[in-house]
């Protein structure tokens, strides 16, 4: 008796104690990997953004 994985199209054994879904696991890593890609564009974005158009004040020392 042999059932058929609808996503994959491949033979699972319902004897086996754990089938991976690689499809599933593969969406969840892309995702994964992309909101932490957004996360650091945003926090190294984040000071230029925080100080947009404002000018940093620097002071002259004069030694005499």
């Amino acid at each position: 008796l042999s059932t058929r994985c609808p996503s994959i199209g491949a033979d699972v054994d319902p004897d086996a104690d754990f089938v991976y879904d690689y499809e599933t696991l593969r969406l969840g890593g892309l995702i994964f990997a992309g909101v932490i890609v957004f996360l650091s564009i945003i926090l190294l974005a984040g000071n230029k953004i925080k100080n947009c158009g404002k000018s940093k004040v620097r002071y002259c020392r004069i030694d005499l």
